[in-house]
């Protein structure tokens, strides 16, 4: 994938982001209607990149300090990495050649396991 076009898709996401952010502020909770969408993103990003780059892409929009002040990720040499859009953009593209997994939806959980989840959560409280 294009910089370019990488670059546009982070800041597509990060503006719904927002935007959804803005909309609970004022109590209208859209993830009913949300959801569905970004889990379709989320399942090309691991299929395209593979869940190492999917991993990066997430971190970097909703995970890292924009301000650089903490959360810096780093090679295990110390350099620094994913520290901006193209340093992003060149580890997820390493990523994408080296993946060679194929994507797995997740299993889903029955309704008894949900039951037995929420019970838990219940009881937790």
């Amino acid at each position: 994938m294009k910089l370019e076009v990488f670059t546009e898709i982070l800041n597509k996401l990060k503006k719904q982001s927002d935007k959804e952010h803005a909309l609970y502020v004022l109590d209208i909770d859209t993830i009913n209607f949300s959801d569905n969408y970004t889990s379709v993103i989320n399942i090309l990003l691991e299929v395209y990149y593979g869940k190492d780059g999917a991993d990066w892409i997430s971190w970097y929009l909703w995970e890292r300090d924009p301000l650089g002040t903490i959360d810096q990720a780093s090679t295990n040499d110390g350099l620094p990495i994913c520290y901006d859009v193209q340093s992003l953009w060149e580890e997820v593209e390493q990523c994408r050649l080296e993946n060679k997994d194929e994507y797995e939806l997740p299993v889903r959980l029955t309704d008894e396991e949900k039951l037995e989840v929420l019970t838990m959560i219940k009881n937790a409280l």
